[in-house]
């Protein structure tokens, strides 16, 4: 039988490793595939990486249930909300008068006082 070859390439450090997952999440939601911990190992393995297994956890768990498509273009299921709130803020804002200048309020000067610094700056 043949043995199995232990795997010598060095393991990522946390920065390379969380790149590597996140381009592996990259390449699956590309190609249409579940963001599964197994199938991010597999696309790090053939980047010729080698990661902590918790890593490929973690970004499963990070992204499960999630629309990853949503997550690149900047949309996190508020813009219905904020486009309600652009849409009755703008009639609101086209009534409102402009607002008077601030008048300057001048405060008479009080002198300053000596305070003993116990030769701090001597």
């Amino acid at each position: 039988m043949a043995r199995a070859q232990k795997d010598t390439r060095p393991i990522a450090d946390q920065a390379t490793s969380e790149a590597a997952c996140t381009y592996a999440a990259l390449i699956l939601y590309e190609d249409n595939q579940e963001i599964a911990a197994s199938k991010l190992a597999q696309v790090i393995k053939a980047a010729n990486l080698r990661v902590e297994p918790i890593w490929t956890k973690v970004f499963e768990k990070a992204l499960k249930g999630k629309k990853v498509g949503d997550l690149l273009h900047g949309n996190t299921g508020n813009a219905p909300a904020a486009q309600t709130a652009a849409q009755t803020s703008a009639p609101a804002t086209q009534q409102a008068k402009a607002p008077e200048p601030a008048k300057e309020v001048k405060k008479a000067e009080e002198p300053e006082e000596d305070v003993d610094m116990a030769g701090l700056f001597d």
